[in-house]
């Protein structure tokens, strides 16, 4: 149990300590990248002109404050002619703008996997990744795939289900994959004893074999919390990408989401030239959503969250408050259907909605709401 100074939860406390349970450490010393990347994520299985179009518009992705670009390319061949010269110029242009790259092999058998990952990698990609493990990878294939982004200095990432802990826990043991990434934050109900628990299992599940937690918000199948287009989805879903952009360790974001775009399978290509033309009208608008993700992603990475240490905060305003301290930041979410007071003294550095004004020195935080505080 750790103790940390902090003003009163409710305005009838007195003045005192906030007791906490620390639960992941921040590292002594400097992380690679990796540890704390935020990851946007292209939908869709991308095809020459996607590759061409994510290179004329990955400006945007630079600008919303992702550190990383991932594209599933399972039928693009970088070193087919024609194909090549775009390849090059992609990545070309994701440096330029001090982006990482990695590209998803996810799909492709075990041998085309190795091969082709080795012509990406050759062409100067920073990571691959393997999509969605189940159950039965073979450990073998994986295994080949290690050793060749070892020989490069590279990263190798996958996704693997909460929903059967027993094959995530054999994933992390076995593969030893830099960064695996799972669907906790999208099968847990929405409710705070719930989260608490899950996101304190993804941190003990990793320090166990000493890796990065992987947040994501996203189910790998169905989506219990319904997080759709109707607004109290999409208020939900606010509240729930602010919790995980206050988490240590790497974050992925969906292609389309920081604008309200939902991209289109059946063409890539087409998806996103429209989200970069809804974040360029979106730019400079102060609480579009594109703005929001980008305070967010700036308070991220201006006070090392990625990176931070995480505890929960055991008095929490009520039952229904999730509640923990990371660096210099205190992070309320309530997941009721009241609302809840929260510390009025502190400054207030981003909501996932608009609070209501302080009223008798009492700020009340909404429900399906997420508020950041100041904790200096």
């Amino acid at each position: 149990m750790t103790t940390t100074p902090s003003a009163e939860a409710e305005p009838t406390r007195p003045p005192g300590q906030v007791t906490t349970t620390l639960i992941h450490r921040a590292g002594r010393r400097p992380v690679p990248w990796w540890h704390h990347a935020v990851v946007y994520q292209v939908r869709g299985a991308a095809d020459i002109e996607s590759l061409a179009a994510m290179s004329a518009e990955i400006s945007h992705v630079a600008r919303l404050g992702a550190t990383a670009v991932e594209i599933r390319v399972p039928e693009a061949d970088p070193d087919e002619p024609g194909v090549s010269e775009t390849v090059d110029k992609l990545i070309h242009r994701v440096h330029q703008r001090s982006l990482r790259f990695i590209v998803s092999l996810a799909g492709l058998p075990g041998d085309v996997a190795l091969e082709r990952g080795r012509s990406w990698l050759d062409r100067g990609v920073d990571g691959l990744d393997l999509g969605v493990l189940d159950g039965d990878a073979p450990i073998d294939d994986v295994r080949a795939l290690h050793a060749l982004a070892a020989e490069r200095e590279v990263v190798l990432t996958a996704a693997a289900s909460a929903a059967r802990p027993e094959a995530l826990a054999e994933h992390l043991h076995e593969h030893w994959l830099h960064v695996t990434r799972d669907d906790r934050l999208g099968i847990a109900a929405w409710d705070a004893a719930e989260l608490r628990a899950s996101i304190s299992d993804a941190y003990l599940q990793r320090a166990a074999v000493g890796a990065p937690a992987g947040w994501m918000l996203t189910e790998l199948g169905a989506d219990p919390w319904g997080l759709g287009a109707d607004a109290a989805s999409r208020r939900r879903r606010r509240a729930a990408t602010l919790i995980m952009l206050a988490l240590p360790g790497t974050v992925y974001l969906h292609q389309g989401e920081a604008v309200g775009v939902t991209p289109r399978p059946d063409d890539p290509a087409g998806s996103i030239g429209e989200v970069a033309e809804v974040a360029a009208e979106q730019r400079g608008t102060p609480g579009s959503p594109f703005e929001q993700y980008r305070d967010a992603l700036r308070l991220r990475s201006e006070l090392r969250l990625g990176t931070g240490p995480l505890a929960w905060i055991d008095d929490a305003p009520s039952p229904d408050t999730l509640a923990l301290l990371t660096r210099d930041l205190m992070v309320l979410a309530n997941l009721g259907q009241e609302s809840v007071v929260v510390p009025s003294d502190r400054e207030v550095l981003h909501a996932s909605d608009e609070l209501p004004p302080p009223h008798d020195d009492r700020l009340l935080l909404p429900p399906d709401t997420t508020v950041w505080l100041a904790m200096g």
